[in-house]
């Protein structure tokens, strides 16, 4: 029976229950399909173990994550429960009134929870296991491998996991509402729709200051993440975070109240129509959920910094890795920053005059058979930093902040001889560069960096190095040095080869060097050919055997002639797991915040235009018609859905532009264009939510505008 009746309720109140149904089936699809990914990959040609790994890294952050998604989803349906339970409170009176006990009560609203727990699992977990295929292409094509036959596929743990974690949030959520309900008296629950709300006009004075100094508590709060840069945590940023928590509580505190005594001095524009009406009810909504509108507030600002942030990352692996991969393969040696007390490299080093070419070819056989070409490049200390080159450049101030000229100042100049970077240049077909005896030229791959560097290569700017003294060639190249996964050449002096053999003469050994190569053969075929040669001129390390895949893994590490090793292939899919990895959890992370956000706006919206019946139907019988009504519905709903978003598209473009000159701006990446497509999609969820929403306030408010009235 009380089953049967909870059925009904459950099918009475769909409307109720309809928004809160779909965001909560969102969120069950999302938590299965990511949560899936890593089962996917089974459907992908032979992976490198640079992909298995990132895969196996996004595996992680997603089950790190899945914890906080899965509290922001609990807070969500105990939250929606409470509003409803409160829709319906006279309800729940009438069936104590009745003489139905508060425990039978209390088992009505449990069945209606489990009804409408497992009908959004059911359908979240359909939708999510479709999502899940469709994240598959989406997976293969960030990380630019190539799918086999394609296979639907369940991922039993993803599914053991989204049930496991959604029934236990069920379960606490009616736990809670059991005991709301039975510590309700009788009194209360009858006489819910009495219970007026304040309208933040009381305390006025009091209301108004706190609204300046809101406002005045933000500023300060871009202030020091400015000054913080968003770089590391330190006394500026959680200076700048708690006054952006206060200043964003105390906004939506006194914010009614200042509106309305802004709006009472502006009588023409507030007593005209029904603005006085829709302006009280907005009001009246703010002051009394200002809490939750300011929790909203700083979950819409996650969810906009973190798709806003995750798009330029994904722009920054993006556009650079075919340019900084050229190379078939770079190996490195750095001898200065490797601790070798035994010296031995040193006297190996010498033995082949610096050259690793010579000494590998020396090892094995297999080096000619791999390697078609090659090219050094030696890093030299020179002895000074970059300040001597600042000093002599007028209004250096004007190209970068005084904190990064301090930064980029207090740095030692690393020189190359030109002979080597012509070398490299060769390799890849670009043209070198030809220096006089008493010249420089600077290589700088980093597009921040190029009016400074062009300044700093003039004619006029001279550099001392070994008791050679240089001056600017007057222009600035770019070209890749190394294979990498990101561009890293910044102002990168390259110098005659005379002063470098005045370094050879006072230094003895290079900082570091690079071999860069290119294969006889395709990259596939010559990463194994290169792998062969290695493993039979290197030590293997402790404990592996040559049946182990990544290069990397097998070989010891020295300081020369071989520390690392770095393919075109292995950075390559760094890049692509990296860019998968960024884009997954910035769009589960930043959608998952979304629509709980406007979830809980929406079920406030609703729960309060249906305490609100008896006033719109007063207005009814005062002569308002009902398109004015609904005008007044729809200015409430959006208001109240673009207050939050407002204040939080403000926190995210200060976030985002701090980021943005710290970190995109330094490394020559314009994200913006991916954060405006992350922005656009994210205003267009947010929309349909809002559309959403009016339409049920409406409907809600149209049907009880034409049930019989009490006589």
């Amino acid at each position: 029976m009380l089953a049967k009746l909870a059925f009904r309720n459950v099918k009475r109140a769909g409307r109720d229950y309809a928004i809160y149904f779909i965001t909560v089936t969102l969120g069950v699809a999302l938590f299965y399909a990511f949560n899936a990914l890593h089962s996917q990959a089974v459907l992908f040609d032979a992976m490198s173990a640079d992909s298995i790994r990132m895969l196996d890294l996004l595996n992680m952050l997603i089950g790190m994550f899945s914890v906080v998604v899965a509290c922001v989803l609990g807070f969500l349906v105990v939250y929606a429960n409470r509003f409803l339970i409160r829709r319906r409170r006279r309800e729940f009176g009438t069936y104590l009134l009745l003489g139905m006990s508060a425990g039978r009560v209390s088992r009505v609203l449990l069945f209606e929870t489990v009804l409408v727990g497992i009908a959004s699992l059911v359908v979240g977990l359909v939708l999510g296991i479709a999502v899940s295929q469709g994240l598959s292409f989406a997976t293969a094509a960030l990380m630019g491998t190539t799918m086999m036959k394609y296979r639907f596929i369940i991922s039993t743990d993803a599914l053991g996991l989204t049930v496991l974690c959604f029934v236990v949030v069920f379960a606490v959520s009616a736990i809670i509402d059991v005991i709301y309900v039975r510590r309700c008296k009788l009194v209360t629950l009858l006489s819910a729709h009495e219970a007026n709300e304040h309208a933040g006009i009381e305390r006025m004075p009091l209301r108004v200051g706190g609204f300046i100094v809101s406002l005045v508590a933000l500023a300060c709060a871009y202030w020091q993440l400015a000054i913080n840069g968003l770089q590391m945590p330190d006394a500026h940023f959680w200076a700048a975070t708690a006054l952006m928590l206060v200043g964003t509580f105390l906004f939506f505190w006194s914010v009614s109240g200042f509106v309305i005594f802004a709006l009472m001095h502006a009588k023409g524009v507030y007593l005209k129509g029904i603005r006085m009406f829709t302006v009280r009810q907005i009001a009246s909504k703010v002051n009394t959920a200002f809490v939750s509108v300011s929790v909203v507030c700083v979950m819409l600002f996650l969810a906009l910094t973190t798709a806003s942030v995750g798009m330029g990352l994904l722009e920054l692996f993006a556009g650079s890795i075919e340019q900084t991969t050229r190379y078939d393969a770079t190996i490195q040696a750095s001898p200065r920053f490797f601790d070798d007390p035994s010296g031995a490299w040193m006297e190996e080093s010498q033995r082949f005059d610096g050259s690793i070419a010579a000494c590998l070819q020396s090892r094995t056989a297999r080096w000619d058979d791999a390697v078609r070409e090659s090219a050094q490049l030696d890093y030299w200390a020179s002895g000074v930093t970059y300040q001597a080159l600042l000093e002599q450049v007028p209004n250096a101030e004007s190209f970068k902040d005084v904190g990064m000229l301090e930064a980029i100042g207090k740095t030692e100049v690393q020189v190359i001889p030109a002979s080597q970077f012509n070398a490299c240049c060769a390799l890849i077909g670009e043209p070198g560069i030809q220096l006089a005896d008493d010249e420089f030229a600077i290589d700088n791959a980093i597009s921040s960096y190029d009016e400074l560097g062009s300044a700093m290569s003039a004619s006029n700017v001279t550099l001392k190095v070994a008791d050679v003294t240089l001056h600017g060639h007057g222009s600035l190249v770019n070209v890749p040095l190394e294979t990498s996964a990101v561009s890293a050449e910044a102002l990168l002096i390259i110098v005659p080869d005379e002063a470098v053999a005045h370094l050879r003469e006072n230094i003895g050994f290079p900082s570091y060097s690079y071999l860069n190569v290119m294969y006889h053969a395709d990259r596939i075929q010559g990463d194994e050919a290169l792998k062969q040669a290695l493993i039979e001129a290197l030590p293997l390390d402790e404990g592996v055997t040559p049946a182990t895949e990544e290069l990397d893994e097998q070989i010891k590490s020295g300081p020369w002639p071989v520390t690392r090793v770095y393919t075109g292939r292995a950075m390559a899919d760094q890049a692509g797991g990296l860019r998968m990895v960024i884009a997954f959890l910035a769009l589960y992370i930043g959608f998952v915040m979304l629509v709980a956000t406007a979830a809980v706006l929406a079920i406030q919206q609703l729960s309060e235009t249906a305490d609100s019946l008896g006033r719109y139907r007063r207005l009814s019988d005062l002569g308002c018609d009902l398109p004015k009504i609904f005008g007044s519905l729809r200015v409430q709903t959006v208001v109240y859905f673009c207050a939050p978003l407002i204040l939080a598209a403000c926190h995210t473009v200060c976030a985002v532009v701090v980021i943005s000159g710290t970190l995109f701006s330094e490394l020559g990446v314009d994200p913006t264009n991916l954060i405006g497509i992350a922005a656009a999609a994210i205003v267009g969820i947010y929309a349909v939510y809002t559309l959403a929403t009016y339409l049920l306030s409406k409907g809600i408010v149209r049907s009880s505008m034409f049930q019989p009235r009490a006589a």
